[in-house]
Parts: structure tokens; C-alpha cells; sequence
């Protein structure tokens, strides 16, 4: 039987990394994988490449919002022809899980192979979580329907801030297990052994084509420069929710994550076929107004809608 374990957490708090790990993990297992990204490009696909690993990517839109829901349903019966041992749904940031458990029974019939909803892993950004919480009703859905909570980043807050957000978890949530880590480094034994399905009712979901973020995509030319990079990433940054990529720069290729004003560039050792970012606006359509005066300001010719 397969077992299906929903990975959901805001923007940027380390899904893909979780994502990660667990493949590592289970690297000898046959295992699925459907990520689901809220932009029409899917970065996190790009970065979770294993052989052994069969990817299914949904973009534009939150698996749970009618945009695409269908294509979900059809995603689940599609991987039920495989059989694997673990089936992992990557959410978008912005999905709202509350009718996880409706799709379930939707698809039950349908599927191939028989499919056992192990639960949800909701990770949170330990660093900015009390500043993102108020966002969205997403945030707290992914939250309560959470079998298990992992709280990540703890190696940039203190330990008066870590029971704070063990008090803020348990508030909304006491029955999910409870994981504090960097990296999301943690037993996977232990989160799996401990996960669990909601032990509350179904909902409809918050994700609508009415409320759906507007997202935006920026294509570069290897004339960029990291230190242009940089300043246009720090102008732009505050109008966003999350910006992500891989981006060709003169001073080599670099992996681009930021949540809110915290923007983070690493190195990235692998080719980048596609040069490109991707901007959830926190401001609606007015976020190409912004991008217009970033790119005229910082990299003339450069960044490109």
C-alpha cells in the first residue's frame, strides 16, 4: 500500500529541504513525488532531480483551488498505477490543505493501487514565522491540519523564541508532534513513526481563483552581475511574498530563495538551463509597476518580464 504524506508550510520555510531529506532518506524505496508550485514555473521540480524518484509537477495554482484541482485528482490516479512505498505531494506555500482528506475519498475509487493518507507535515519558518502568520488563512490551515510540526531554522532565533512558537503550535494545534531543527535536519524515523492524519473535519478550502496571489516571472542574461543582483533583489524584495530561482551571473551561477526581506544566495554548483526568477507579489498586479522601476534602476536590459 502506498503510503501519501502532504508536505505543506508558507513561502520559503523549507518544504523543498524536507523534500529533500526524505528522498535521501527512502533513497532505496519506490517513490513518488508531486510538486505543486503556485507560479507557472516549477523551481522546486528543478532542484528535487533523482533517479530513482518519479515527479509529477502542477503549476499555476494551489493543488487544493479549483484552477487546478482537477489536474490533482488526475495526478493522484496517475502515480496509483506505480505502487510505490511513499507517496509525497509537495504543496504550494500559499495551499490551504482543509480538504485534503475530501480528495482522498474523491479518488479512492478511481486509483489503481490502494493509497493510505499517512498525513501532514507542516514546516515553519522559525525566523518569521509571528510576522507571516497573520498573512493568509492558509498559514493556519496548513497549521491545524498538521500531523506533525516541524519547526525549522532554529539556529536563527533564541531559546525564549523557540517556546514561544512551541506555545503558538500547540495553541492551534496540541495533537500534532512537535520537531525543532536547522535545515530540517531531523529523524525521519521519528517524524513518520509520529505522523498522523487530521483529527479534525474536512473544510472547504480557502483557495479560490478569486483570492489566488499574482505571481510573476523574470528572465536574466549572463550579463548580470551578483552585486546588480543583489540590489535589485533588496528593492523588489519587501513587495513580495517569495522570490526564487536560478540565475546565470558573471561571477558565476547562484540559487536565489528570499521570504519577505530576508534574501538568501548561495552558489549554485549544477547547469542552469533556464535563468530565471519567480516573484509571488504581496501587493497584487501593482508588484510589474515595481518591477519596472527595480530593473530601470539596477539592471537596465538586463532583468526582463
Amino acid at each position: 500500500m502506498t503510503q501519501l504524506v502532504l508536505i505543506t508550510g508558507f513561502l520559503g520555510a523549507g518544504k523543498t529541504t524536507l523534500l529533500e531529506r526524505l528522498l535521501s532518506f527512502y533513497q532505496n524505496r519506490p517513490i513518488g513525488v508531486i510538486v505543486n508550485e503556485f507560479g507557472e514555473l516549477n523551481i522546486d521540480a528543478r532542484l528535487l532531480a533523482h533517479d530513482h524518484v518519479k515527479i509529477q509537477e502542477l503549476s499555476n495554482g494551489s493543488i487544493f483551488c479549483a484552477c487546478i484541482k482537477d489536474s490533482f485528482l488526475d495526478a493522484l490516479i496517475e502515480m496509483s498505477a506505480y505502487d510505490f512505498q511513499y507517496l509525497f505531494v509537495e504543496a504550494s506555500g500559499l495551499a490551504d490543505p482543509s480538504s485534503m482528506t475530501q480528495i482522498m475519498t474523491a479518488v479512492r475509487d478511481q486509483i489503481v493501487h490502494p493509497c493510505y493518507y499517512l498525513g501532514s507535515v507542516c514546516v515553519l519558518d522559525g525566523e518569521a514565522f509571528f510576522e507571516l502568520k497573520e498573512l493568509l488563512p492558509a498559514v493556519r490551515s496548513q497549521l491545524i491540519y498538521a500531523g506533525a510540526v516541524v519547526i525549522n531554522k532554529c539556529d536563527l532565533i533564541t531559546a525564549s523564541d523557540k517556546e514561544n512558537l512551541r506555545t503558538a503550535v500547540q495553541k492551534e494545534n496540541r495533537e500534532a508532534a512537535l520537531f525543532f531543527c536547522c535545515h530540517c535536519r531531523l529523524n525521519i524515523d521519528d517524524l513518520m513513526v509520529q505522523l498522523h492524519p487530521p483529527v479534525i473535519a474536512a473544510a472547504a478550502t480557502s483557495n479560490t481563483p478569486e483570492n489566488r496571489s499574482f505571481t510573476t516571472v523574470l528572465k536574466t542574461t549572463p550579463a548580470i552581475k551578483l552585486k546588480q543582483l543583489q540590489e535589485f533583489l533588496e528593492y523588489i524584495a519587501p513587495f513580495t511574498y517569495r522570490i526564487k530561482g536560478l540565475v546565470n551571473t558573471e561571477d558565476g551561477n547562484y540559487s536565489v530563495s528570499a521570504v519577505r526581506t530576508h534574501i538568501m544566495l548561495l552558489p549554485w554548483p549544477g547547469e542552469i538551463l533556464a535563468s530565471e526568477l519567480i516573484l509571488i507579489s504581496a501587493v497584487g498586479i501593482q508588484i510589474t509597476g515595481m518591477i519596472a522601476k527595480g530593473i530601470q534602476l539596477h539592471t537596465p536590459g538586463i532583468l526582463t518580464l
